[in-house]
């Protein structure tokens, strides 16, 4: 995947952005309930990472639920993504986060679109998806390995 200065990704295509932003108003109507289950997903993939986190994940899921919005409203406008990206993989390097964490992470947010979305999370959502956030771990990977 070729990574650019002004964009995230070798951007998605029309089809997977249509595809995600589906997916995305499918679980939008429970977006808490959504972030709760991305993170009890991540806690059992990976249950060292727990600590990282407050015991009231309420603010938590919230930040995800916008930080997942503004990347679906951003999806045709990938340039102006790559900014708020970046200040996020450099807050990450404040908070112990470690580069084997993306992959974890890719994973509970894959898992858990497969859950919540069931038949409608198939093998073109599932690439779209994985293209997507690819793109936004490279971006912040690149931005973290600066900060730190």
């Amino acid at each position: 995947m070729t990574l650019s200065t002004t964009a995230p990704v070798a951007w998605l295509d029309p089809a997977s952005i249509a595809l995600i932003r589906a997916n995305f108003a499918m679980i939008a109507g429970d977006a808490d309930g959504f972030a709760a289950d991305f993170y009890a997903r991540l806690f059992t993939l990976a249950p060292q990472v727990r600590p990282m986190f407050g015991n009231d994940l309420a603010e938590q899921r919230a930040k995800l639920v916008r930080m997942l919005s503004m990347l679906i409203a951003g999806l045709d406008r990938p340039e102006q993504l790559a900014g708020p990206l970046a200040n996020l993989g450099q807050r990450h390097a404040g908070y112990q986060v470690q580069s084997h964490h993306y992959a974890v992470v890719g994973a509970a947010l894959l898992d858990t679109l497969a859950a919540r979305l069931g038949a409608a999370f198939d093998d073109a959502a599932h690439t779209a998806w994985a293209t997507l956030y690819g793109g936004v771990a490279a971006t912040m990977q690149r931005c973290f390995a600066a900060a730190a």
